[in-house]
């Protein structure tokens, strides 16, 4: 004879097809342990979601929506027949560790004293489920016997007055409904939601349970902040439910006084330590939107204390210790171990600007910086900097294993390397040479927050470009640079400061891409000085035999040539062309065999190469003394590649032999007839352009078309 379910495990849906078979897949499990029946209702599925169901489901039956979800469960309940009721809904889904489950209800175990049990669930908020979850306790299992049934259209609960429950706190949910709310999706079952409760509000005007319901669905609603008064009023007057409901209500007013800076912030943060002090909604999450607002507000102490009271109630909740029962009435949104992380980090910082330094390693120490995302690796590492700024602390420790650690792939590669980044963007600033001046002066100011990275020398390019500004030996920079795997992120300071002092680079024995020079010598022009004065030590640079160095000397030219203000008429203009000309030259000739440099077939060069061939050659001209030729070929150039325009201008109206060179009167008799030729022809006949095609035409054109050469 079959025996009798132990357990009735009871389902809603309507279109789950996301989620349902994970849901009931997680069951299997359960139902092989222990003697269970699983039930579901179909509110009207239309997505396949009824297919699913009946592979699994041992009753399933149709129940046509009426706007009420009580209604629809207790259909689910009056079809089950064990002596226990499971809830569950189809966007969450049993932890593969069933074994508190098997044991609470197997028949050798003693006999539950309750009628009814909590289980632990997290809520997920993003779709990397690493990235937070809230902790929440409701009441799930529900002896049948007890004859209770579901109450409320939306939001339903067992009725609990004078009973008491207990939490199985090893059993564990995982739940991801609020995943497509949180990244804009799930719009119809916020609408349908906030439907319902609205027109329950109008019947219960003071229920802080309904008042609640709205902050936590209607978020995004006008009368978000008027809801949100509304339940903290109804807390202040000790309506009903107000010691049940008062400490998730306040932790809700907190955290959104901070997020939309709401003025209330502080009388709030007062009220929730004064009317639940022993709440772990005011010790955990009140608690960290405190120290987090106070730091924000640069009071101090205030921060400090909150944060105390948090790592305090973290350490008692990973032991197990402490009131957190109340749970069972919301869900505690910084339980978990990266929220610990940050308070770890808040109090650190809150403690040094203090003047605690010397208590204000220790929170920093104690952090996990494994657990760390983007963000909060950010904020670690910005507090690091202000120690090592504004203190003798030694930071080489820390620094080291936060390096380390955040480049470990827990919880999983995208995570290391998201924090990696964090760590780069912060880093890289400190090392700009600007900035760096300004640190000096600056009257907090003990060491360059760069020589914070000093230790990671042969780790991590910023301690190698840390011992390179460290270093005036052009040989032990020439050595470091030869350790650089990765330019993109090495602060090109470092590169400026060893080239300024002699190093040799590129070293011989190390091969560079060109589009690596190229993008060295691109951020070089930051700053034109610097980046001019390598370039002509560079180029001055017998480069004979070396392409690495003539490739880095072309470069170079490029970057500054690009980067000039040919418009000022600088002094340096006319060498910094001529630099130019002669570099290209160089290359051009070096890299590409001579029939590929004829007329004809420079079309086929890059058009910054052919540009710089043709100005090379007009200054072959101008030395010859064709200054008519020098501005043929430059305007050549410039056809070629439009980004000359600002030097052949400037060097058109700058060059000396073309400012004092008058034409001779035979290049005026030439002008004169080849203007009469063209004026025999009409504007569009061929014979006009191949007139001006012709060499004696551009020798003249100057002076027919009435521009300077």
């Amino acid at each position: 004879m079959e025996r009798k379910p132990v357990l009735s495990i009871g389902i809603i849906f309507k279109n789950e097809i996301r989620c349902l078979e994970r849901c009931l897949k997680s069951l299997q499990p359960l139902r092989e342990a222990l003697p269970c029946e699983l039930v579901m209702a179909d509110t009207g599925s239309d997505d396949g979601s009824r297919e699913v169901a009946r592979a699994y489901a041992d009753i399933l039956f149709d129940f046509p929506w009426i706007n009420d979800f009580s209604a629809a469960r207790n259909a689910v309940m009056d079809r089950c027949s064990g002596k226990w009721y499971f809830s569950i809904d189809a966007d969450e889904w049993l932890d593969e560790d069933v074994s508190a489950l098997v044991e609470f209800f197997s028949p050798g175990s003693e006999e539950p004293k309750t009628d009814i049990c909590a289980v632990m669930e997290r809520n997920y908020y993003w779709p990397d489920f690493n990235r937070g979850y809230g902790s929440f306790m409701p009441w799930r299992l529900l002896r049948m016997s007890t004859g209770i049934r579901f109450q409320g259209a939306i939001h339903e609960i067992w009725p609990m007055e004078g009973r008491q429950g207990v939490v199985l706190s090893k059993v564990l949910l995982h739940h991801d409904g609020y995943v497509a709310m949180n990244i804009g999706k799930g719009q119809g079952k916020r609408e349908r939601n906030l439907k319902l409760l609205r027109a329950k509000l109008e019947k219960e005007p003071d229920s802080l349970l309904v008042r609640v319901q709205m902050i936590e669905s209607g978020g995004a609603e006008p009368d978000f902040e008027e809801q949100l008064r509304a339940a903290v009023s109804l807390v202040k007057e000790r309506a009903k439910d107000w010691n049940i409901l008062g400490p998730t209500t306040m932790r809700h007013a907190v955290s959104s006084a901070r997020d939309r800076k709401l003025p209330e912030i502080e009388e709030w943060i007062r009220m929730a330590e004064e009317m639940f002090p022993d709440s772990c909604f005011t010790r955990m999450d009140t608690a960290f939107h405190a120290a987090a607002y106070y730091l924000e507000a640069e009071k101090f102490a205030e921060s400090a204390r909150w944060a105390q009271i948090g790592l305090e109630a973290h350490k008692e909740f990973r032991e197990g210790r402490g009131d957190f029962t109340g749970q069972i009435y919301g869900s505690l949104q910084t339980s978990t171990p990266i929220s610990e992380a940050a308070l770890g980090v808040i109090l650190a910082r809150a403690l040094f600007e203090q003047g605690l330094t010397g208590e204000a390693e220790a929170p920093l120490s104690g952090v996990a910086f494994t657990v760390l995302d983007k963000q909060w690796t950010q904020n670690a590492l910005e507090t690091l900097q202000m120690f090592h700024f504004r203190s003798e602390m030694d930071t080489a420790p820390l620094i080291t294993r936060l390096w380390e650690e955040i480049g470990l792939p827990e919880p999983n590669r995208e995570w290391a390397e998201e924090r990696r980044a964090a760590f780069f963007q912060t880093a890289l600033p400190r090392f700009e040479t600007d900035y760096m001046a300004r640190e000096v002066g600056d009257p907090t100011f003990r060491r360059q927050v760069y020589t914070l990275y000093k230790p990671l020398a042969g780790k991590c390019v910023l301690g190698t470009a840390a011992a390179i500004l460290e270093s005036d030996s052009p040989e032990e920079q020439e050595a470091l640079l030869n350790t650089v795997e990765n330019w993109e992120t090495f602060p090109i300071s470092a590169l400026s400061h060893a080239l300024r002092a002699g190093a040799v680079f590129p070293a011989v024995s190390r091969l560079l891409k060109m589009e690596e020079l190229d993008s060295l010598a691109s951020r070089l022009a930051g700053n034109w000085a610097e980046l001019y004065d390598i370039l002509r030590q560079t180029a001055s640079d017998d480069y004979a035999g070396s392409w690495q160095t003539l490739a880095w000397a072309q470069c170079l030219a490029v970057a500054a040539v690009r980067t000039f203000s040919w418009k000022d008429g600088a002094q340096e203009g006319m060498e910094l062309a001529r630099i130019f000309a002669r570099v290209e030259k160089d290359f051009v000739t070096g890299c590409y065999a001579p029939e590929m440099l004829r007329e004809g077939n420079l079309c086929i060069l890059p058009p910054m190469h052919r540009a710089g061939w043709y100005c090379a050659r007009a200054f072959d001209d101008l030395e010859a003394g064709d200054a008519t030729g020098f501005v043929r070929l430059l305007r050549a150039g410039l056809a070629s590649c439009e980004s000359m325009k600002d030097m052949v201008e400037f060097l058109a109206e700058r060059t000396p032999e073309l400012q004092t060179q008058l034409p001779s009167a035979e290049l005026l008799v030439m002008a004169e007839k080849i203007r009469m030729l063209l004026a025999s022809y009409p504007e569009n006949d061929p014979a006009v352009a191949a007139i001006k095609q012709s060499p004696a035409y551009q020798r003249v054109a100057y002076l027919i078309e009435g521009n300077q050469p």
